[in-house]
């Protein structure tokens, strides 16, 4: 039996590919001490990536810091709705806490249930 591989989609920001949709999750690489957000503490994305990943069939996103190998895991749902807009003349961006990110091995899904419960 043949296995089908995942459809890679790449995600841009001002034309340079930022990373890639890989099944339902946005995947994207940073170097933490430059680019998540020191006040508040959180991860940041342009608005536009978030929509192309979306219209590419994501529904979560994994940001892995490439200084400290963490994983953060989100869905884009809670991005949206947890999120803060963010203006520091990198474009428009949406901002989501540390503290809603689902951190390495922790399940996402306790992540998803905490939304279902708040909203």
């Amino acid at each position: 039996m043949k296995t089908q591989s995942l459809k890679r989609v790449p995600i841009r920001a001002n034309s340079k590919i930022i990373g890639e949709v890989c099944g339902e999750t946005f995947y994207k690489n940073v170097l933490g001490s430059k680019h998540f957000l020191r006040v508040p503490r959180a991860i940041a994305f342009d608005v536009s990536s978030l929509n192309d990943a979306e219209n590419a069939d994501a529904r979560f996103v994994q940001v892995t810091d490439a200084e400290t190998s963490r994983v953060y895991r989100a869905s884009i749902a809670t991005i949206r709705a947890k999120g803060f807009r963010v203006a520091r003349g990198f474009g428009e961006q949406i901002a989501l806490a540390l503290e809603f990110w689902n951190r390495d091995a922790e399940p996402l899904v306790t992540q998803l249930n905490f939304l279902e419960r708040v909203t």
